[in-house]
């Protein structure tokens, strides 16, 4: 082995310890920086099982949440059933798309295996290093308006829900919470739920959880 692999081996070991590490230096996210996005990867790493999650857009909120997050949660039980969820399916697909590109490659073979399990497809993936047999993918995605009927789930990130489509009516903003109740009823008792977007209007989906879920105090 050459001094280059052992000192990436090295790199990957610590890695797996943090999720600034990995996105920045193995998944090359260069613009990942503890100024900007301390408080969000603070936020994933913290053993909270609700996590509320507000930033603007061109942040690279999702690349860390949707894509490095899930990786990280792997890397460290490869148990894990995730879902990931965005407003349009076909958004969540995109990120799964990018996390086998990320497992497929010659870097993380090197350091942590062959990952392509029994289940390897552009909506599921279940990586080989699993132990358990679970009827869930490793990662499954989903949007709203699609239903994981009889699924259970470890973890569920939830990107960014509202959009000016569906908070411009209260119709259309009740949609996006009844997607997520349906949500809440598949995940694991002891499970986490990440909420991360962009605020639209009072009626999206964070202002729903602030208003009825998160306890406010005063002094």
């Amino acid at each position: 082995m050459t001094e280059e692999q052992e000192g990436l081996l090295e790199l990957g070991d610590f890695a797996k310890t943090s999720l600034f590490l990995l996105s920045k230096h193995l998944l090359k996210y260069k613009d990942v920086n503890m100024r900007t996005h301390g408080r969000l990867i603070e936020a994933l790493e913290s053993p909270t099982k609700r996590k509320l999650i507000n930033m603007p857009r061109g942040t690279l909120k999702s690349s860390l949440a949707c894509v490095a997050y899930p990786i990280y949660r792997l890397l460290n039980n490869p148990n894990e059933r995730i879902l990931i969820d965005s407003e349009l399916y076909t958004n969540s697909r995109t990120f799964l798309r990018e996390i086998k590109a990320h497992l497929e490659s010659p870097l993380f073979r090197l350091l942590w295996g062959d990952f392509e399990g029994s289940l390897w497809n552009s909506d599921e993936i279940t990586i080989k290093q699993r132990t358990k047999p679970y009827k869930e993918a490793s990662i499954s995605v989903g949007g709203i308006g699609t239903t994981k009927v009889g699924q259970h789930y470890t973890i569920i990130i939830g990107d960014d829900y509202s959009s000016p489509a569906n908070t411009n009516s209260p119709e259309n903003a009740q949609k996006v919470v009844d997607h997520y109740k349906y949500n809440t009823a598949i995940l694991e008792p002891d499970g986490t739920y990440v909420i991360i977007g962009t605020r639209y209007s009072e009626l999206d989906i964070i202002g729903h959880i602030l208003d009825n879920e998160v306890s406010h105090h005063t002094e």
